[in-house]
């Protein structure tokens, strides 16, 4: 063919953090002919085990709500999705009542999607016009920037500092950019830190939001996974914040296993509607089955929260003290699913990332994450606590080779 045809990516795609698959898929192979077994902590998904009761009950749920039988009989599916939905969102908000001591109506407040990738994606556009300036945190997910920029949004960043606990200083924000501020991402428990917001920076946020018309999406789908006895509070439990915010939750933590695409949103009923037309269109609708069978769980959530708090804490615990046996000066993370760790001085995070992969350890550059990541690398608590040893065993090897005892950490605080 003399004229092929010329693809060319979109330049909005330039602007969006590249995926690596086959680099690190090339990376494995050259690992397994050495006879190395790769331990990935580059992602947080939680690993609740499959309970076969759980999938009956799914099975079960969506053969009567798709009308093909079940114990009721036949039924028009359309009305049964309906009434799946209804059931759902009634229980997601008995259970946010019970758990915040927030009354929310399910009908207005409560939008249940599918992927809680989607969610921030949903939220930019159905909200941001293009130009509109969305101020994203950093260092941060990929999935707010990436957002902001689908909904040609103008992205501004906000540093997140350890001495500030990882929190936005939101003073430091200028006035004029948040004057022009449409859409404000925040997320905590946080990833990639590990902190936890409270009540007091709920309070300022809300202010803030209002005195200068920003919306506010706060990412709380690591809600769940918080360690020592705290319980991440809820954006929406702070006065005034019904009108400046919403919040998203994932389902993941639910048990079984068979519910970690089903995420929620609460918060601003305008908000929600303007979601829910775009979601409408953009998404596949959720199953009815797998909402019947999701708010079946609701009245044992707490309790299997509870079990995968106590788990992850169990991981933590030994990942942090083998690090600080190590010679890290290390604060543990008060929730979520990732250690947030610096790397040895006169190492960046890539080359100290590419360190670990050697190894057989793969991790997250902190600049991936954004420009204030610099310095640190993520990893998660994803692997069991054999893989964990071995992983401190394989970092205690390489800082021995590579002398990084002697180099920096009886001189240098890592904190």
């Amino acid at each position: 063919m003399r004229n092929p045809v010329v693809i060319e990516r979109a330049e909005r795609l330039h602007q969006v953090p590249l995926n690596r698959p086959l680099e690190h898929s090339r990376y494995l192979i050259r690992l397994a002919a050495r006879g190395i077994e790769p331990i990935d902590l580059t992602t947080g998904s939680t690993d609740t085990p499959i309970r076969r009761e759980a999938i009956e009950r799914t099975f079960n749920a969506m053969t009567v709500a798709d009308g093909t039988g079940g114990p009721g009989g036949p039924e028009d599916p359309t009305q049964a999705g309906w009434l799946a939905g209804a059931e759902f969102r009634r229980m997601f908000s008995n259970w946010f009542a019970y758990r915040f001591d927030v009354e929310i109506d399910p009908d207005v407040h409560v939008l249940p999607f599918a992927g809680a990738a989607a969610g921030p994606a949903s939220v930019a556009m159905a909200l941001v016009n293009p130009g509109e300036t969305v101020l994203v945190p950093d260092p941060a997910h990929p999935a707010y920037r990436t957002s902001a920029v689908l909904a040609n949004g103008q992205i501004q960043s906000y540093p997140l500092h350890g001495r500030n606990d990882f929190l936005p200083n939101l003073k430091q924000i200028e006035p004029r950019v948040a004057s022009q501020a449409k859409l404000m991402y925040i997320g905590y428990p946080n990833d990639p830190t590990g902190a936890v917001a409270d009540h007091s920076f709920f309070r300022e946020l809300v202010d803030f939001a209002r005195r200068h018309n920003i919306i506010v999406c706060h990412d709380a789908t690591q809600h769940f996974l918080t360690y020592d006895g705290i319980e991440a509070p809820s954006l929406l439990q702070t006065p005034g914040a019904m009108n400046v915010g919403i919040e998203l939750f994932s389902l993941s933590t639910l048990p079984g296993g068979v519910f970690r695409d089903l995420s929620v949103a609460v918060g601003n009923p305008s908000a929600l509607a303007a979601m829910s037309q775009l979601t409408a269109h953009l998404h596949a609708p959720l199953l009815p089955g797998l909402q019947a069978a999701a708010a079946a769980e609701f009245p044992e959530l707490n309790r299997h929260v509870e079990e995968a708090a106590s788990k992850y804490q169990l991981r933590r615990d030994l990942m942090v003290s083998g690090l600080r046996d190590l010679g890290w000066n290390l604060r543990a993370p008060r929730g979520g699913p990732y250690l947030w760790l610096p790397v040895p001085p006169r190492y960046s995070s890539v080359r100290f990332s590419i360190l670990l992969r050697k190894a057989g350890v793969f991790v997250v550059p902190g600049v991936y994450l954004g420009e204030f990541g610099e310095g640190y690398v993520r990893m998660a608590f994803n692997v069991n606590e054999s893989q964990i040893q071995t992983v401190l065993e394989r970092m205690d090897r390489l800082m021995s080779r590579f002398r990084l005892r002697k180099r920096a950490f009886p001189a240098v605080s890592l904190a």
